[in-house]
């Protein structure tokens, strides 16, 4: 069995409480992405993951770029 069956690329050096966040952030884009706006168009991916991390209260450092 594959130890990384389930998880996504790139979370393997990510703490619990990092791949939780990752995890929510993942379900409620894809939520805001399937949810009908009665349009026909849905929301982009990233704008869909952009949304999410509003909604989820989390926000990029005012320094990301170091």
């Amino acid at each position: 069995m594959n130890p990384y069956a389930g998880r996504r690329r790139g979370c393997r050096n990510l703490t619990d409480l990092q791949r939780e966040l990752v995890d929510r952030l993942a379900v409620r884009a894809e939520l805001l992405r399937t949810e009908g706006h009665g349009d026909g168009e849905g929301l982009s991916v990233a704008g869909a993951v952009a949304l999410a991390v509003v909604q989820l209260g989390l926000h990029a450092p005012a320094d990301a770029g170091g």
